[in-house]
Formats: structure tokens, sequence, C-alpha cells
């Protein structure tokens, strides 16, 4: 059985009474008893009697069902200590669940299982985001949910009953152009103040524009990785191995670049100097390659469009879906999803599956060859909607303007 009890603040005048007394003053109250052989020891939050005694009630139904009430911040905070992921990833966790947690103070939710759906309706709208951004926002709310629910925070994962965006599009990457390669390349050539940011640049966007690399592999490359004519490295993003042909313009720029700066001699990486925080290194690489886009002048440049451009080549040169993965070092789901369109072999296929389709009126061309193109076309038009006509069958009503 669970009691109240007055915890009573320095200075109380009922304190050196003996403090038996709990009407007589308003300092906190709390729980404490004993719950199946489990001692209980809380605070209300509360000065009222009449709440304090709902909230032990509530609090014995609770431990008797052996429900636990899991406050939102502390649900938050385990969440996130149990994620292994990615500085950069756990950097996004926090920002998103701090929104949450904020939301859910501004709407007292005290507790995980008093999130209901109603508040996810409005928890989208003040996070102002697009459909794709939702999803994966919305992915991650059922994930925390999930957990929640499996340690009895909550009895049901209510993120799950929101409705998903329906297929959201992604931005679509334009491949670079033969003539915007040569800007690029001739950008990073003058840009800046120093051969130092030059030599850098120009071998990571050789890098980016021969193998498909992304920006975080550039940015960390290591020189064991240089074996030889051979190049072979460990994708960050999703641990794949990666294993190209050094090419001599690749070599040729890797073997001129100075030594970063700050760096020791024996320094392992070809442009970081292996101190301080990777990402921030990253981001420092990505604005130094966003100078020399600016510089070059093509439209919607970003790093992440020459891998669109390799995959492209790949396919347009009669390579497969499976090829292009090996080579970015991504699923063939990934390609399949984004490339098809550029597959030589899914052209054809397209090509012989409508040759099929209209190979009827195809034939009636060849066979009419000799008529007149309006004897053709009213032949075509027989063919195509037979005794209905190309008109529409009945009187259309015309609206005054």
């Amino acid at each position: 059985m669970l009691t109240v009890e007055r915890r009573h603040i320095t200075g109380c005048p009922i304190k050196p009474k003996g403090g038996r007394v709990l009407n007589k003053c308003t300092c906190p109250l709390r729980a404490a008893g004993t719950v199946k052989n489990e001692r209980i020891r809380k605070t209300l939050d509360t000065c009222n009697l009449d709440i304090a005694w709902r909230k032990v009630r509530a609090m014995e139904s609770e431990l008797e069902s052996g429900k636990v009430r899991k406050p939102f911040d502390e649900a938050v905070e385990a969440f996130l200590s149990g994620r292994s992921v990615e500085p950069s990833t756990l950097r996004k966790y926090n920002r998103i669940m701090s929104r949450l947690s904020e939301f859910a103070i501004g709407y007292h939710i005290g507790t995980v299982d008093q999130l209901r759906l109603d508040h996810l309706d409005p928890y989208r709208e003040s996070r102002g985001l697009c459909d794709l951004s939702w999803q994966k926002e919305l992915q991650l709310l059922r994930t925390f949910l999930d957990f929640c629910r499996k340690r009895k925070w909550c009895e049901e994962n209510v993120a799950k009953d929101m409705d998903m965006p329906r297929d959201p599009k992604p931005k679509e990457r334009e491949p670079y152009t033969r003539d915007e390669i040569i800007a690029i390349l001739a950008a990073a050539d003058s840009f800046g103040l120093y051969p130092y940011e030059r030599l850098r640049a120009r071998a990571m966007l050789l890098l980016m524009r021969y193998y498909g690399l992304r920006i975080s592999d550039v940015a960390t490359l290591r020189k064991d990785a240089v074996k030889g004519a051979e190049i072979s490295l460990r994708a960050v993003k999703n641990g794949r191995s990666l294993w190209h042909e050094l090419y001599p313009v690749v070599r040729q720029a890797l073997e001129t670049l100075p030594l970063p700066n700050g760096a020791s001699a024996d320094c392992p990486y070809f442009f970081w100097t292996g101190l301080g925080d990777r990402d921030g290194h990253i981001k420092r690489v990505d604005r130094t390659l966003q100078a020399v886009y600016r510089k070059s002048g093509v439209k919607n440049a970003i790093s992440h469009r020459f891998r669109h451009t390799l995959a492209t080549e790949i396919l347009l040169n009669g390579g497969t879906i499976e090829d292009a993965a090996n080579v970015l070092g991504d699923s063939p789901a990934v390609i399949r999803k984004h490339y098809a369109k550029y597959s030589s072999e899914y052209q054809h296929r397209t090509k012989t599956l409508l040759r099929k389709v209209h190979q009827a009126t195809l034939d009636t061309i060849v066979t009419h060859d000799h008529e007149s193109d309006a004897n053709v076309l009213k032949t075509l038009a027989k063919q195509v909607v037979a005794e209905v006509g190309l008109e529409p069958t009945r009187t259309v009503k015309y609206g005054r303007f």
C-alpha cells in the first residue's frame, strides 16, 4: 500500500512538530510505501492533497498491473543512448528527438503512454517538412515508439497508424555533361589564392569523376589505399569494399598533392591530418568544393552528381545494374530505382514491348502506303475507335462565361 507524505522544506513551521499534519502547510508531497515487496519513494510534483491521492491510486494500479509510466525525456535519452550509428546520424537523431521533446512539453505530455495519434498531426504541422523529409522522420518516430513498446512504456506504437506519405519523389539529379565537367575542372585550377587549395580540389574532383566516390570517402582517403596500379578502400557510409584501377591522371594528381596543413610527415591521409572531428573535416572539404562549383558557373553543381554521371555512363555503355552497383558501392535496388531509365537493356526491352503492342497499326501503315495520308488516318481511326469515332457521341453543353 502507498500513502502520501509531506516533504517539509527548511523553515517549515510544521516540521519541528513532527510533520504528520498534512494539511497545515504547502510543502511538496510524495508517495511512500511498498507494492509487491518493492519499496516506493517518489515525488508527486504537487502540494495539493486531492491531486496527490489521485496520483497515488493511479500509481498503485499501474504497479499492480506491471505497467511502467516512463517520463518522456527519460525515454528519449534511453533511446538515443542505445543507437549504434555514425556520429553524423546520431546528431540528426538528437535534433529530431529534441524537437519531439519540446513538443511534448508544450502539449503537457509527461510520459510516453500519454502520446496519442492526434498529437502527431500538429507535430507534423509544426515541423513544416516536405513529404520526403517527413517520411524519414516518421520512420524514426516509429522506431522510437517501438523501442518504448518493447519495454512496456506504452501499449501501442501510435506512429504506425500515421499515414506515410505516398511515394515521395526525391529531387531529380541530372548527370553532368562533358562541357560541365571541363568547366568544373578548369575552375579548380583557378579558384582560391594558393596552389595548395587548387591541387587538393583537382585531386578530389578527379577521384569523384573517375570512381564516383562519395565526398566522405574522398576526404578520408588513406595513402595505403593506393597499392601499385590499384586503389581500394572501404566506403565510410555502408562499409562496402571498393576496388578500382588507378588511372594515370589520378595517380599524377595524388602524387603532386601537398601535405595537409598541420600534418606530420608520416600522415596516413591524403587530405586530412587525422586530427580533430572527422565529420567536421568532411564539411570543410565540402565547403571547398562548393567554392569550386560557384567559380565554374555550372548550374546546380554538387559533388553527388558525379555518382549520377558515372552510373549513367556505365549503363549507357552496356553495363548492367549490378555492374553499376559494384562500382559505386550501392545495392542493385538503389541503382534500379534511380538509374534504370539509362540501362540499354531496359531501353531495348521497352522498345520491343511497344513494337509488339503497335505492330498491327504499323502493318496497316505499310499496307496502305500507296493511299493518301487522309485515307491512312481514316483507316487508323476506324481500328482504334470502331463504330464510336473520335468525337463525343453526345451533345456537350456550353456554359456562359
